[in-house]
């Protein structure tokens, strides 16, 4: 924001120089790029956090200062004469949607006299970098960049019907802005229209059909507040950014709606030789909400690890417009303005005194104590997790927690309730929250396969939200999505690994699960000690065409707080063995409903001491196996500890191994 160094001397008298100032407010966080001077005067060009728009204004900058300097804040007087003449007989207000416009007052003023502003408004509005139009312009311009407050003035004649409409745009409809521009609205948008048409974008921009001209004799001027993000989104999407609504995306301050609307129509009165009809029309839908907050001494200097007496923190509270309530002996009960939206707990009062206090006056070497805190076991499982899955040539990917319908119109992995719905979404097209990562990650591997990049192994570890009943908070599940380019057996590999290396002593089961997501012959449940881990399975090939993938990918999303409840962060070693292994690889044949854990489980139920390693590695269906029945090939691996096991030795477990699979699962070794 531009500051005029005089003009800014109309609201707090102080003797700081240029740079002492602009120091000083560095220091306290409105951060001082450049001073430029110009003519007997300097412009400060001072950085405005997001998190102040009450420093959008002078008067929020004056206040700043008179708490620097310790002098008095000067605010202007606004009162003015009226006419006898009501503005209740003269124009109305209706407000169709309190919650994008809660607040919205009108005044009007007649017989203004439209010409060229005096020769000290002019010099005001030079100074910090804005054009002159006429004396109701500047005045309304004026008033903005001293109090924050965006104003705007109609030309009260060229109103159909001399009323005030505040309602969503009609589909389609247009209007012409004061800058040239032709605006396409959208529902979505606010305006104030008149009995006919939008005559303005409501904290944007006005129209040009009742904008202020040479031949303007009254007008209406307009003061509200207007909801932030609806006035953000309705800026991006027109691609018209103005002072006015980079002031009303940050959030004005409801009290100072009416404040600047007195202050413009008593300049107008002043200057344009106006008169102002009696009364105001204020459409407020505020709720009367007051925000205290206890700051508490002993909790301050612990903090801050330096000692401040109560007198020195309630005169700062006092000095930046905070209301003492009442005081005990170790604690202030403080009443936060409106104008500061930021504050609204202990540590934001304590922030608030230390940069008045000084940074500088806090020590870096101080009595503050630090007490070091064990690593949490999620926090230690998340890592590890990240580092083998990274390993495993994944790249992890953070996606939108907002989506869009795509992840209702499939079988859901976790909830088949309907998603939540957001209220005033940032884009209308994306108003729900997930309740799988799979479909962010199937956008994210078509988005790379759109750029020649046709495998993406990656992976998201975050929150889904699912839904509950009877307009419950939704469950927030912490799960873990890999897809891999590999197919569906390395996917399983990946999950496997992960299982092997947290140590977990539960057996990873998989069962055949059905998921119109994912390939019948192979997709799978998986468990962990009787819980549900998650699913896997290689995508259908109606997901696949929907998304016109040239590689078909597998994916898998997991349960992470199943992982972390079954992990154990104990590591355990095994002595490197002396004697080597023996290999069979296997292919016996079985029917299509026998299962892979089907096998291993009987192979691991006669508990063969020199069993060391079962592995699966190929399934084939096709002509040299009859219909219904499947091969399956596995690698037997084979080990004493205490000697070189005998050919003979093997063959005999192997024999013993094959009998077992025919007795109990009719499966045959392969000819």
């Amino acid at each position: 924001m531009k500051v005029s160094y005089n003009w800014l001397k109309d609201y707090c008298k102080h003797d700081l120089s240029v740079e002492i100032l602009s120091e000083r407010l560095t220091n306290v966080g409105l951060v001082v790029d450049t001073t430029t001077p110009i003519d007997d005067d300097f412009c400060l060009d001072i950085e405005v956090t997001s998190n102040r728009p009450d420093c959008l204004g002078y008067i929020g900058i004056a206040r700043e200062v008179a708490a620097i300097a310790g002098s008095k804040l000067i605010i202007p007087d606004v009162d003015y004469t009226t006419t006898s003449e009501s503005i209740k007989d003269i124009t109305s207000v209706t407000v169709k949607d309190k919650e994008l416009c809660p607040r919205y007052t009108a005044r009007v003023i007649k017989d203004v006299n439209i010409g060229p502003s005096p020769e000290w408004l002019q010099k005001r509005i030079n100074s910090i970098g804005l054009r002159p139009v006429n004396n109701i312009v500047d005045i309304t311009n004026y008033v903005l960049m001293e109090s924050g407050q965006p104003l705007h003035a109609f030309d009260f004649d060229k109103l159909n019907r001399k009323k005030i409409i505040v309602r969503q745009a009609r589909n389609m409809e247009t209007m012409d802005a004061i800058d040239g521009s032709k605006c396409t609205l959208t529902p979505d948008m606010l305006v104030i229209a008149d009995s006919k048409k939008p005559v303005a974008v409501a904290g944007v921009m006005g129209g040009k059909d009742t904008e202020v001209s040479d031949t303007t004799k009254n007008i209406l001027l307009e003061s509200a507040f207007f909801e932030p993000r609806n006035v953000r989104r309705t800026s991006r999407k027109l691609g018209i950014r103005t002072d006015s609504s980079y002031r009303f995306e940050r959030r004005v301050d409801p009290k100072c709606v009416d404040w600047a609307s007195r202050r413009a129509a008593k300049m107008i009165q002043e200057i344009a030789g106006g008169q102002v009809a009696k009364g105001v029309i204020d459409r407020n839908y505020f709720k009367k909400e007051k925000t205290n907050v206890v700051l508490r001494i002993p909790r301050l200097n612990n903090l801050l690890g330096i000692h401040i007496e109560k007198d020195i923190v309630k005169d700062i509270v006092e000095r930046l417009q905070f209301k003492i309530i009442s005081e005990k002996k170790t604690s202030l009960k403080v009443n936060v303005p409106s104008f500061r939206g930021d504050v609204y707990r202990e540590i934001d009062l304590i922030e608030e005194v230390a940069r008045i206090h000084g940074y500088d006056n806090i020590p870096t070497k101080s009595n503050i104590g630090v007490k070091l805190i064990q690593e949490n076991k999620f926090d230690v499982i998340v890592e590890r997790v990240r580092n083998i899955i990274s390993g495993l040539g994944f790249k992890e990917v953070i996606t939108d927690s907002i989506v869009d319908d795509s992840q209702n119109q499939h079988d859901s992995i976790w909830s088949e309730n309907s998603s939540i719905q957001i209220m005033n979404p940032i884009r209308q097209d994306e108003d729900l929250l997930r309740k799988t990562l799979i479909h962010n990650l199937l956008k994210v591997k078509k988005h790379n396969q759109n750029y020649g990049i046709d495998k993406t192994p990656i992976y998201e570890l975050s929150k889904v939200y699912l839904p509950q009943k009877n307009d419950k908070m939704p469950e927030e599940k912490e799960c873990l999505c890999i897809l891999g380019e590999e197919g569906f057996l390395s996917l399983k590999g990946v999950i496997e690994a992960i299982h092997k290396r947290l140590n977990i002593a539960h057996k990873l089961e998989s069962a055949p699960y059905g998921f119109n997501l994912f390939s019948h012959e192979k997709s799978a449940e998986l468990k962990l000690g009787g819980k549900v881990l998650g699913y896997i399975g290689e995508l259908s090939k109606d997901i696949v065409n929907n998304y016109d993938f040239r590689i078909t990918p597998s994916i898998a999303e997991l349960d992470f707080d199943v992982l972390v409840h079954n992990a154990n962060l104990e590591s355990s070693y095994q002595k490197i063995p002396s004697f080597p292994t023996m290999i069979r690889d296997i292919a016996v044949v079985s029917d299509e409903k026998i299962t892979w854990a089907d096998i291993k489980g009987s192979i691991e139920s006669l508990k063969i001491d020199y069993v060391d390693g079962i592995e699966f590695f190929d399934v084939y269906r096709g002509k040299q196996v009859e219909q219904g029945k499947k091969s399956v090939a596995f690698r037997l691996i084979f080990r004493a500890d205490d000697r070189t096991l005998k050919s003979e030795e093997v063959d005999r477990l192997q024999e013993k191994i094959l009998e077992n699979l025919n007795n109990t699962l009719g499966v045959k070794l392969r000819t």
